[in-house]
C-alpha cells in the first residue's frame, strides 16, 4: 500500500466520528465517504503504523442501505452527510456504536444500553443554524455552508434542509442585501474583510426567531435597512443584532453585541417552561427532541419530591430548573456568568423559587464546598452532569463520588468521554444501571446519551 494508489475497498462500518470503515492487507483504512455495504474505488491519501487514510474515488456497488439523498448539496457539505443513508440502518449503527465504546473504552464487558430513541422529525428539526461568509472568485461575498473538511471554503447556499423554511429565506435576503450593498466577507486564513457569520435561530415551538450578524468591525454598511429588511419580511423576527468578534478565531460568536432591530432575546417552551435564549447562549438545537432527552433524564434521576439535586454544567437552568419541578431544592453550577444570569431570570420567568444557580467553573466549585471555602455546599441525592463534549476532569469525578449521592445521572454528547468517565466512576463506587441513547441529530455521526448510575452495595465511603 503506498500514497496515491486506488484500492478497491469494502466499506464494513461507521467510525464513530461518521468515518467510513474498511480493511485491507489486515490494516483499517478510513475513508472520508462511503456507506457500511458499499464496494469502492479510494485513493490513499495518508498511511499511519496501525492504519491509512483514503479518500472516495467511485462507488462500484452500492450499499442495501442507500437511499435518494434529497438535498442537492449532499455532496459537498459537511453537515448532514448521511441523509442518503436509511434512518433505520442510522440507527442501528449508533446503537451499536455506543455499545462498543462502553465496551471498548469503558471496560464493561456487558453495557446495559437501552434501545435507541430514534427523532422524531428527519428534516427541518434544527432550531439554530450557522452560515459562512467567504469572499467569492471576484470579490463578491458568498454565504453558505462549509464545504466537507474544511473550515474555509464556502459553497452558496441553494437550500438546506435541516432549519425551517424562514432561516433558508433569511439566508437568501441576506446573500442578495450584502452582494448590493458590497459588504466585505471575512477570510478565516488571510484575516480579512468585514461579514464572518449569519446564526439564525427559530424556535419551533414558539415561532419566536433571532438573526445575529457576527463581523469582525462595525463599518458594514446599510446594517439599519438589512435588520429592517428581515423584521418586514416576517412578524417572528423578533432580534437582530450584530455581534463583533474582532479575534482571529473562527468562531460565531461575539465579545460585544449590538441590538438593531427588536429585542435583544427570545423564548422558547420546553415541557411547559419558558427559557430566554439570546445570542452565545446554548440551547438543545433540537427543540422536540430535547424534551425526549431530559425527559429521559427526569426518568433516570426518579425523583419522589424531597430530594436536593445538584446539576452541574447547568447552562441557563434548562435543565435545572425541570429538575427543580419534580424536587424539593435544585442547585445548578455554570462557569459562564451571562448563563448564570440568564438561569436566573428563567426561573423568574417561571416561578420556580426552589432553585438557584452558583458561578464558577465546576471543579473548583466542588473543591471550595468540600473545603468549606465557599458557602451554599449541599449533600444532594442525585447529581446531574452535562459537561461538553471532552467529558469530565477527573477530579469532578472524584467530587461527585465523595458526595455519595443516591443516583448520578450523566447527560452525554460524545459516548468515549462517556466511555472513560464512567470507568472512573466504577472507581469510585458507582455503575452504570442503564444507558439510554437518544438520536438529536438525523444524517449525522453525533449521539447523545443518558446513563444512570448507582451506588453499589459494599462500596465505601
Amino acid at each position: 500500500m503506498n500514497v496515491n494508489e486506488v484500492l478497491s475497498l469494502n466499506v464494513s462500518d461507521l467510525a464513530l466520528g461518521g468515518q467510513a470503515v474498511a480493511r485491507h492487507e489486515g490494516r483499517v483504512v478510513f475513508l472520508d465517504r462511503g456507506l457500511p455495504g458499499d464496494r469502492v474505488q479510494a485513493r490513499l491519501v495518508r498511511m499511519r503504523r496501525r492504519y491509512a487514510e483514503a479518500r472516495l474515488e467511485s462507488i462500484d456497488l452500492s450499499s442495501p442501505d442507500r437511499v435518494p439523498a434529497p438535498c442537492p448539496h449532499v455532496e459537498a457539505c459537511g453537515g448532514c452527510r448521511f441523509q442518503d443513508y436509511d434512518y433505520r440502518a442510522q440507527c442501528d449503527v449508533k446503537q451499536r456504536q455506543v455499545r462498543d465504546t462502553l465496551i471498548h473504552l469503558g471496560g464493561l464487558a456487558d453495557p446495559p444500553v437501552a434501545p435507541l430513541v430514534p427523532a422524531p422529525d428527519l428534516f427541518a428539526y434544527r432550531n439554530k443554524m450557522e452560515f459562512s461568509f467567504h469572499p467569492g472568485s471576484s470579490g463578491e461575498p458568498l454565504l453558505g455552508l462549509h464545504e466537507r473538511g474544511t473550515f474555509d471554503r464556502v459553497f452558496p447556499l441553494e437550500t438546506c434542509l435541516l432549519p425551517s423554511a424562514l432561516t433558508v429565506e433569511i439566508v437568501r435576503i441576506t446573500q442578495r442585501f450584502a452582494t448590493r450593498e458590497r459588504w466585505q466577507a471575512y477570510h478565516p486564513r488571510l484575516h480579512q474583510g468585514a461579514v464572518r457569520f449569519l446564526v439564525v435561530r427559530h424556535l419551533p415551538a414558539t415561532d419566536q426567531c433571532a438573526v445575529h450578524l457576527v463581523a469582525a468591525t462595525d463599518r458594514v454598511a446599510g446594517l439599519d435597512s438589512w435588520a429592517r429588511e428581515l423584521t418586514r419580511h416576517s412578524p417572528s423576527i423578533l432580534s437582530v443584532t450584530l455581534e463583533l468578534n474582532r479575534s482571529w478565531a473562527n468562531v460565531a460568536l461575539g465579545e460585544e453585541s449590538r441590538v438593531l432591530a427588536g429585542g435583544s432575546a427570545i423564548v422558547e417552551r420546553l415541557l411547559g417552561l419558558e427559557f430566554e435564549v439570546s445570542a452565545g447562549v446554548f440551547l438543545q438545537t433540537n427543540s422536540r427532541q430535547a424534551e425526549t432527552l431530559y425527559q429521559t433524564a427526569l426518568a433516570a434521576a426518579q425523583l419522589e419530591g424531597g430530594e436536593t439535586v445538584l446539576d452541574l454544567y447547568s447552562g441557563t437552568g434548562t435543565l435545572t430548573l425541570l429538575l427543580a419541578r419534580a424536587a424539593a431544592h435544585a442547585v445548578g453550577v455554570e462557569s459562564l456568568p451571562a448563563a448564570v444570569e440568564a438561569a436566573g431570570r428563567n426561573a423568574r420567568r417561571n416561578r420556580i423559587d426552589n432553585a438557584r444557580f452558583v458561578a464558577g467553573e465546576a471543579r473548583q466549585v466542588l473543591r471550595e464546598w468540600a473545603r468549606g471555602e465557599r458557602e451554599g455546599g449541599v449533600r444532594p441525592e442525585v447529581v446531574v452532569v452535562d459537561p461538553p463534549r471532552s467529558g469530565l476532569h477527573p477530579r469532578v469525578v472524584a467530587r461527585v463520588t465523595e458526595l455519595t449521592p443516591r443516583v448520578i445521572v450523566y447527560v452525554s454528547c460524545n459516548p468515549a468521554t462517556l466511555a472513560r468517565d464512567l470507568k472512573d466512576f466504577a472507581r469510585g463506587g458507582y455503575a452504570a444501571e442503564a444507558v439510554t441513547p437518544v438520536d438529536m441529530f438525523p444524517h449525522t455521526p453525533h449521539i447523545e446519551c443518558v446513563a444512570r448510575l448507582t451506588r453499589r452495595i459494599g462500596a465505601g465511603l
